[in-house]
């Protein structure tokens, strides 16, 4: 997305102060929403079986681990930096903007929850879309940055799906 096409959507969100409120709240809330999910996923898989439980341990770690090494190695900026736009949400961290690891994290955790329950799953997965869509919203990550995490969570999780987690 180019600046120009980000500050229109800013300025809708702003014209509006419900907007920019319900924005804000989905930025905070949504996270600890995959979190407390995440949880009864875990314990789920542990009712279920023991190799479910270590596979929907291990692979979200395992993505968890893999994208903050890489986005600490490639440290690309954030759109508040290129653009010198402050964002819709007080954030003031500098790189580490590619691949998002909300995105990411919230994409392996639907892809658990799938193993677990079908339609919990889905219901992650849009819960996961929502919190990438927050994050290109307030201004602190671009498109490139939650596709990629979403990609990767997502893609990680079915990988294992098929290798039989």
């Amino acid at each position: 997305m180019k600046r120009e096409r980000y500050e229109k959507i800013r300025s809708r969100l702003e014209e509006k102060p419900g907007r920019l409120a319900c924005l804000r709240l989905l930025y905070r809330v949504l996270p600890p929403v995959v979190a407390a999910g995440y949880a009864v996923c875990l314990a789920l898989s542990a009712a279920a079986s023991r190799k479910l439980l270590v596979c929907n341990l291990v692979v979200p770690a395992a993505v968890f681990a893999l994208v903050t090494v890489f986005r600490a190695a490639v440290d690309l900026p954030r759109p508040y930096e290129v653009w010198k736009l402050p964002p819709l949400v007080p954030k003031d961290k500098r790189g580490h903007s590619f691949p998002s690891r909300h995105a990411a994290s919230a994409g392996v955790i639907a892809m658990a929850w799938w193993q677990v329950s079908v339609p919990a799953g889905a219901l992650f997965l849009l819960i996961a879309a929502g919190i990438a869509a927050s994050r290109v919203l307030a201004g602190v990550h671009f498109v490139r940055d939650v596709a990629a995490g979403l990609a990767l969570g997502v893609g990680a999780g079915v990988l294992a799906i098929m290798l039989g987690g």
